[in-house]
């Protein structure tokens, strides 16, 4: 028997279709955000930047130990080429004063070494402290930071919420308006296939996208306006307006 509902009756179940869409939308939304909610409940993250800080403290501390050790060497040297030159001033040995230049060279070159390492060193040293420096922020702001994304969570939920409850009261307004066969029918197939009504635009059905083959477009074209039809190929009522290219 074919069931018949007014063309516009069938085309106001679009309008419900789009509001079932939407409340997928916010009914995930949702879900979503109460995911994230929880997982800001746990320190996980804040206990991984005090270990991420303590690990950058202690290597800043052996780079800073290694600075300070290159120093003391360079120091050393250096006042030893002090006592060299000292020692060549009062000296009238050959040999001593050929041994005593060829220390001092040894030693320049050595200062020259050092000095090389200290350099790098100090280099990383600041690059060390500048990391460090942003995971202590990182930390320090940590429970500030978080209670602002849970706070901009609440707020999309709580706005999601009212969403949904407008989407409910529009959705009853506009069912009340409709044959209850036809409701009946869009929620029966809803339920069974995921979706209760197919727009036909240019020959092309919403529901899944597939262009209706010809003999299907002529059946369609055939039928009376007040006629309901199903989609052929998703099984949801197949609404026809000026758009389906018929």
């Amino acid at each position: 028997m074919v069931m018949r509902a007014p063309a516009e009756a069938q085309t106001r179940l679009l309008d419900v279709l789009a509001l079932d869409t939407e409340a997928i939308v916010i009914s995930r939304t949702i879900v979503d955000a109460n995911a994230a909610l929880i997982a800001l409940d746990t320190d996980a993250d804040y206990q991984r930047l005090v270990r991420e800080s303590e690990a950058w403290a202690d290597r800043h501390d052996e780079i800073e130990r290694r600075c300070e050790h290159l120093e003391s060497d360079i120091r050393a040297a250096k006042d030893r080429i002090e006592q060299d030159r000292a020692r060549e001033k009062g000296s009238t040995d050959s040999k001593e004063l050929t041994s005593l230049e060829h220390e001092i060279e040894s030693l320049e070159r050595r200062i020259a070494m050092l000095e090389e390492q200290e350099l790098e060193a100090l280099t990383e040293r600041d690059e060390v402290a500048g990391t460090w420096n942003a995971v202590k922020i990182a930390r320090d702001s940590f429970h500030e930071a978080r209670a602002d994304a849970q706070n901009a969570l609440r707020s999309e939920i709580d706005a999601s919420n009212r969403r949904r409850a407008e989407i409910i009261t529009a959705r009853a307004e506009i069912v009340a308006t409709l044959p209850s066969d036809l409701i009946e029918l869009y929620e029966r197939q809803r339920e069974r296939y995921g979706v209760g009504a197919s727009h036909l635009r240019a020959g092309i059905t919403s529901a899944s996208g597939v262009t209706l083959t010809p003999g299907q477009l002529q059946d369609a074209r055939s039928a009376d306006a007040d006629e309901v039809l199903m989609c052929p190929d998703s099984n949801a009522i197949l609404i026809r307006t000026a758009e389906s290219g018929l």
